[in-house]
């Protein structure tokens, strides 16, 4: 089994509510298992000394609220791969691509697709905008929550 097909099949089963997976090919046998979860060990927490001052909370400034604002829209703005694979930014080699720089996006539009082990996933936009750049060339391979297309 190729490396390639190894990192697909090692995403799907993170996503997938599978605690084992044994898959055999060509006389090789891979078997993934998830770990039990260890539960965290955190020790008591120790009561604060009476004289100990209580910790002021103070609101963000102004400025550093807009900032927060500006990261949270830029990054509302992404539309990200779901999971590992080639991108296919057209439905067909010959046919023209699901979107385009300029394009206006609705929700629930589908701007591409990711081919892993041989399946093809669509990729659909969760927020609409306009198409500002496509970050991935066509036929590209994409990792999980890499950026595909940015939006304005």
């Amino acid at each position: 089994m190729d490396t390639q097909a190894l990192k697909a099949l090692i995403d799907l089963f993170g996503r997938a509510p599978l605690r084992e997976l044994e898959i055999s090919e060509g006389g090789q046998t891979v078997k993934i298992t998830r770990a039990k979860q260890a539960q965290a060990f955190l020790p008591p927490a120790s009561p604060l000394p009476a004289t100990a001052p209580a910790a002021a909370t103070t609101p963000p400034s102004p400025t550093e609220a807009a900032e927060a604002a500006e990261v949270s829209s830029t990054k509302e703005l992404l539309i990200t791969a779901p999971m590992y694979g080639t991108l296919h930014l057209s439905p067909a080699p010959d046919a023209p691509p699901f979107v385009a720089v300029g394009d206006t996006l609705h929700a629930g539009q589908q701007v591409g697709l990711i081919e892993a082990m041989k399946v093809f996933t669509p990729i659909k936009t969760e927020i609409s905008g306009r198409v500002e750049a496509i970050l991935v060339p066509d036929g590209s391979e994409v990792e999980a929550h890499q950026p595909l297309i940015r939006l304005s």
